[in-house]
């Protein structure tokens, strides 16, 4: 066992080679500590570029390109055939490059005991450092909004329109909507710049396609100029034309857009109906529309038989000749039609053309005429006055207005709707017409003569009858129930063709006659009349008056008085093909007032003009006063 000197010894030998070492090892980090002295540590690196053993102005010259690329390496962002460049330096990112050389400075340098690991593993171990870099975000989203900006659009249509005033063809180009994502392109660009090297990306943007295509436009425009560049003649077959302006075909084309897929959108110049009527439908009828003419008929107003029985009678239809008289087709500007040709002369550039005009068919074409020709007169009647009256005058120009009426298959004849009113300024004079039971002048009277006659060719002929009135009183130049009074607007001859042919009126007259003949197609074999005898009979009445215009002593007889009574007449109408109507009128004449004047004054009067007749005159008004007055 050692003894404790000799432990001792030891102890001492130990601790002195322990402080050796210690100082051998202080001597050694002392010298590593001269030698490394304001220099970066073996085995550094920034960025990729080697730095060791640089002095912080080494380090920085060593660095200059590294920093002068990091800070100038665009970042390019391309859009539409454009590209837009961020340059890092310019959007607010930077190297700090005393930081960076801080950084670098400070590897090994920290503190013991790390420093001296540090020291001593720099040897052997290689270490490459960041850049220290500062990015400016909101510099960066700045330069991003701005070029947002200047990106983003809304979709516009474009197209092709026309100055009407200016006559000049107008032109907006087409483009879809760029909306810029903002947020997505910040972050690409962030990220660009703080990697090494330039970086170029897509703009990231939502787009829409340009709905329709510049070279579109374009061919639509350069044709709508062509087709105003001049005027354009419209033409009709009889010379009639119209000329219009570049004025008016410029209000007259509407561009349409056909299709739904952007990019193949079409334009077309049309031009619309509407369009048409508004600009040129007035003047276009005035210079082309002819009214069309219906066929008509042409027969003797003087039948091939007579017909004026009173009393019992029966009439046959009598073969007649009645030629058509051939209508003809009318034009019309039509709006549709003429849209459609103007549409394609101003696509050509046509000049001048022959216009398309709508062909308006009569209401009554010669075909139809041919069809439905009069083959017989089917019923005429004559009725008799004297001569050189003034009614004559009215019966005759009533006839003459009623001559060629045309009644189809179907429709009604009457009287007052064909004549209207039948007042002096028409020419009709003041003559006999009943008013509430009493004859007096009025302008048209006696005409209900021509009612009567026109009641009885239509009895005859077998035709539906539907409105007539028998005169108040009994005037014996009428058949005896078989007769019509006339009054406009109400007391009116009415009757409907309800044969298969037309039914054409014929009216003729004489000095002393008026005739009413319907040519037609049977629908009879015969027609006739069968009268009663007289029944209920009611004496007339006398009523006194006096006069100033006869002297004492003397009267005269105003209007003749007549009984009354009823009559009936049956109508028997033996049908073609077999089989008969009948039909039954009752007639109820009042009696008719007898007038006596007699005379108040002391000395004679000058004599009053003689009456138109003997006083047993037409007309017939014996109802209460609001009925109407009979033109007789």
């Amino acid at each position: 066992m050692a003894s404790s000197s000799t432990v001792s010894r030891r102890a001492r030998t130990l601790s002195i080679a322990a402080g050796g070492l210690v100082a051998v090892l202080l001597i050694a980090l002392g010298t590593l500590w001269f030698v490394q002295r304001d220099a970066v540590l073996p085995n550094t690196s920034v960025a990729g570029v080697d730095i060791s053993g640089l002095s912080p102005d080494e380090v920085r010259d060593r660095l200059a390109d590294t920093v002068e690329a990091r800070e100038t390496d665009p970042v390019t962002f391309a859009f539409e055939d454009e590209e837009h460049v961020l340059v890092p330096r310019e959007a607010g990112f930077r190297i700090d490059v005393d930081g960076t050389v801080d950084a670098a400075m400070a590897r090994g340098r920290s503190g013991l005991p790390g420093d001296i690991l540090t020291r001593l593993r720099a040897f052997r171990q290689p270490a490459d450092l960041d850049l220290v870099e500062v990015t400016d975000r909101d510099v960066i989203t700045e330069w991003v909004e701005s070029l947002a900006d200047r990106l983003d659009r809304p979709e516009v249509r474009g197209g092709v329109a026309i100055d009407t005033g200016q006559v000049e063809v107008l032109t907006t180009p087409s483009q879809g909507e760029v909306v810029v994502d903002r947020d997505t392109t910040v972050q690409l660009a962030v990220s660009a710049v703080r990697a090494p090297g330039p970086d170029a990306f897509d703009l990231p943007a939502a787009t829409t396609p340009q709905p329709i295509a510049d070279e579109e436009i374009a061919t639509t425009a350069a044709q709508v100029e062509r087709a105003v560049a001049a005027p354009l003649l419209l033409q009709a077959d009889d010379d009639a034309s119209l000329e219009l302006a570049p004025a008016d075909l410029a209000a007259l084309i509407t561009i349409e857009e056909h299709g739904d897929v952007p990019g193949a959108i079409e334009l077309q110049l049309v031009v619309t109906p509407e369009r048409v009527e508004e600009v040129i439908g007035e003047l276009g009828a005035a210079r082309f529309d002819i009214s069309p003419t219906r066929a008509s008929y042409a027969a003797s107003r003087t039948p091939p038989t007579t017909f004026d029985a009173q009393l019992d009678a029966t009439f046959r239809p009598v073969s007649a000749s009645v030629a058509v008289e051939p209508g003809r087709t009318g034009r019309a500007f039509d709006a549709e039609l003429a849209a459609l040709q103007l549409t394609e002369l101003l696509r050509e550039g046509i000049r001048e053309a022959r216009l398309r005009l709508a062909e308006v068919e009569s209401d009554f074409p010669t075909s139809r005429a041919e069809e439905l020709r009069p083959t017989h007169v089917i019923g005429t009647f004559t009725t008799y006055y004297q001569a050189g009256q003034t009614r004559n005058r009215n019966i005759q120009l009533l006839a003459d207005v009623i001559d060629g009426a045309l009644v189809l298959p179907g429709e009604q004849f009457s009287i007052n709707e064909i004549s209207g009113e039948r007042s002096c300024d028409k020419g009709y004079e003041p003559a006999g017409t009943i008013v509430r039971g009493e004859l007096v002048d009025t302008c048209g009277g006696g005409t209900s003569q021509f009612g009567t006659t026109t009641f009885n060719a239509a009895f005859f002929a077998g035709v539906q009858l539907d409105q007539w009135r028998a005169h108040s009183w009994y005037i014996s130049r009428y058949p005896i129930g078989r007769e019509a009074t006339l009054s406009y607007p109400v007391l009116d001859v009415r009757f409907t063709n309800n044969t298969d042919g037309a039914i054409l009126v014929k009216t003729a007259h004489t000095s002393t006659s008026v005739t009413v003949t319907l040519y037609g197609i049977p629908r009879a074999t015969a027609v006739s009349a069968s009268h009663s005898e007289r029944t209920q009979p009611r004496p007339f009445q006398t009523e006194i008056r006096t006069t100033s215009e006869l002297v004492r002593g003397r009267e005269r007889v105003v209007q003749s008085g007549t009984d009354g009574f009823t009559v009936t007449v049956t109508r028997t109408v033996e049908l073609v093909g077999g089989g008969t109507e009948t039909r039954t009128i009752t007639t109820v004449y009042v009696p008719q007032t007898r007038i006596i004047e007699r005379g108040t004054a002391t000395r004679a009067a000058p004599p009053p003009p003689p009456p138109d007749d003997d006083g047993d005159d037409d007309g017939d008004d014996d109802e209460p006063d609001d009925e109407p007055d009979d033109e007789d």
